[in-house]
């Protein structure tokens, strides 16, 4: 299925992006850029809920049309 490799790789790459904000953040606020440290935050939690969105859309997808919800990797 190519829609659920597709978003395999997609979530995983937002899952990286997420970890990368994270860090972000923390630099910003240990260095004293407050609106830098929330900008880096929200970008964290969107890209965090755009990797959930996607799989839980995936995997809601696969069983109304009575799929086997394969494993992605």
């Amino acid at each position: 299925m190519k829609l659920n490799l597709f978003v395999a790789w997609s979530a995983y790459g937002l899952a990286l992006t997420t970890i990368l904000m994270i860090a972000l953040t923390l630099v910003a606020a240990g260095y004293g850029f407050e609106g830098w440290a929330v900008v880096a935050a929200i970008a964290a939690v969107v890209a965090l809920g755009a990797a959930f969105g996607l799989v839980s859309g995936t995997i809601r997808r696969d069983h109304r049309r009575h799929f086997d919800t394969p494993h992605l990797f």
